[in-house]
């Protein structure tokens, strides 16, 4: 009921209270009429609301298709159709239909609700959405509103119709980084990528005399009767150049919405790499390490090489349920207002009862606790517990807590803070990340072959103080002859320069901006000077001018230079 129909209803009472007391027989007539008329409107809204709603059939297509598991893309467009059939009879107005979104999409294009005003038995609408972050995201179902025609009734149901789609990055194109002239290489796992080094490739690198064992068929016949010695050619060598992708995806890359995340700009540059990489004819690997441990997939080539390089980032990408310590208001309101969007006959009293106490007194925290009750009895419906887990649920604060991010974590959620309470404690202090890392590295070299460039997207403005850590892996792997490149994204997007601290107002929001870009100015050159003396280049953005320094290693692995690149931070 409305609050127009309760108004009604009391008025209703009243008058009938009213002329029953002071013998007014019309007002009592009158009064008792409104009564009978709101209960024939209770009883027809009522059935409309059993037949209707369980002959209603909602069907969803994304982007033409229907199934319950799809692929989609980050930063594209997604066409989505919603198509309502009366399965019997007809559907009586109004209704209110809404597709309910989730945090990693934005509609951009109409509303993704419609108001029926008319009885159907077919109709659909449509609407575009965009796709913020890679990872998953998850369409639970439908929320529908059905009223009666004068607005006193109200019911509010949830109609599930569960979609699930993987999420790739988002990558851009490059540009055609082959050389002018292609050849048809013969070595197995082969590029496209003259080295300038001796081997038995099609282009001559040098002239050099004549030496016991070597095949008469390189000897310079010409060359030699000219010079009156026995003269060899060498020809170049046609290697690939293998690339090995280190994501990081720790706390502190996961922290903040869907596309605003240090790890969508992570995956963005190692996507838009591994794809000019692919074109090339050069053969990816992956390594993967967060808190959860390392996983690593071994160098692949072709267009199902790079398939399976956006899918590893898509299911990387998925923010794990954290365990964060204590509950606060924005947890725990943000839960209730998901359970309200999709939930909401589980927070009907008629089955979701709080029991009744005698504290708190204050209102505002009784209405608190009489929220924290009912979330915690929607988990215990959601997740099976039993009851004394249900009481635990009510009096513990961490067990709430827990179990509330995994049910937004499930819901598609970002992660809400206190994602840890403490900084600096556990993996968050970054030196167990850093040994992670320089294990991963040191497998990788372990692994690797001659010719390779290794690209680290990590989070390490933080760990600048701890970076001898990873001194050693980093030594090793110049020591071996391999390139090494390290992509920093920055925390506001924009790069450590001397643009990005400047003042643009007084406003406290732009000073705390100027002291953050201060302050990644700071770590950043003192990172930089710190990982130029082994010969690492560095960038600090996720942008594409961080994609244009690897392809500048990629220019220099091909040309087979193994010192490093004097210069300034990209």
């Amino acid at each position: 009921m409305t609050i127009a129909g309760r108004w009604m209803t009391i008025a209703g009472l009243l008058g009938t209270a009213l002329g029953l007391a002071r013998g007014q027989t019309g007002l009592a007539v009158l009064s008792l009429t409104v009564l009978v008329w709101l209960m024939a409107e209770w009883l027809w809204f009522s059935w409309r609301l059993w037949k209707h709603c369980s002959q209603l059939q909602i069907e969803r297509i994304v982007n033409g298709r229907s199934e319950d598991f799809g692929t989609l893309q980050a930063g594209r467009l997604v066409t989505v159709e919603v198509r309502l059939t009366m399965r019997k009879g007809r559907m009586s107005p109004p209704l209110r239909i809404r597709d309910s979104i989730p945090e990693n999409a934005t509609v951009v294009n109409n509303e993704h609700q419609i108001r029926i005003l008319s009885r159907f038995q077919k109709t659909a609408f449509r609407y575009e959405a965009r796709i913020r972050g890679a990872g998953q995201i998850r369409l639970p179902g439908f929320r529908v509103v059905l009223e009666d025609s004068q607005g006193l009734f109200r019911a509010e149901r949830f109609v599930p119709c569960p979609q699930v789609f993987r999420v790739l990055p988002a990558w851009v194109e490059a540009g055609e980084h082959s050389p002018l002239i292609k050849r048809s290489n013969a070595l197995p796992q082969h590029g496209i990528h003259r080295l300038q080094r001796a081997g038995m490739g099609g282009e001559l690198l040098e002239l050099r005399e004549y030496v016991p064992g070597d095949p008469p068929k390189s000897i310079a016949w010409k060359v030699s009767a000219r010079r009156d010695r026995l003269m060899t050619r060498q020809y170049e060598s046609e290697v690939p150049i293998r690339l090995q992708l280190f994501v990081d995806g720790s706390i502190s890359t996961r922290i903040g919405g869907f596309g605003e995340r240090l790890l969508d700009q992570i995956t963005f540059v190692a996507a838009s790499v591994a794809r000019s990489a692919f074109s090339s004819g050069d053969p990816v690997g992956l390594t993967t390490f967060d808190e959860r441990g390392m996983q690593r997939r071994a160098p692949v080539s072709g267009e199902r090489g790079f398939q399976r390089i956006l899918q590893d980032l898509a299911d990387f990408s998925v923010n794990p349920a954290p365990l964060p310590d204590r509950l606060t208001p924005l947890l725990q309101q943000t839960a209730i207002n998901v359970c309200r969007e999709q939930f909401p006959e589980l927070l009907d009293a008629r089955y979701n009862r709080v029991p009744t106490f005698w504290s708190p007194w204050l209102p505002w925290r009784r209405r608190h606790f009489h929220e924290r009750c009912q979330l915690a009895g929607i988990l215990s419906h959601l997740y099976a517990m039993p009851p004394l887990r249900h009481v635990q649920l009510i009096e513990d604060d961490a067990l709430l807590a827990t179990f509330t991010q995994h049910f937004l974590s499930q819901q598609g959620m970002a992660w809400l803070t206190p994602v840890v309470s403490i900084r600096g404690r556990g993996f968050h202090d970054g030196v167990a990340r850093l040994e992670l890392l320089s294990d991963a590295i040191r497998k990788a070299v372990a692994h690797a072959r001659d010719n390779e460039l290794f690209v680290i997207c990590s989070d390490l403005l933080e760990n600048t103080h701890s970076i001898s850590h990873l001194m050693p892996a980093l030594r090793l792997a110049r020591a071996r002859h391999h390139r090494v490149a390290v992509i920093c994204p920055t925390p506001a997007f924009r790069r450590p320069s001397r643009s990005s601290v400047e003042i643009a107002s007084d406003a406290p929001e732009d000073l705390l901006l100027v002291a953050e870009q201060m302050r990644c100015r700071e770590l950043a050159e003192q990172l930089q000077s710190v990982l130029r003396q082994v010969g690492v280049s560095v960038t600090f953005s996720g942008e594409q001018q961080a994609i244009r320094m690897i392809l500048a290693e990629l220019d220099l692995a091909r040309t087979g230079r193994t010192s490093a690149q004097r210069g300034g931070s990209r």
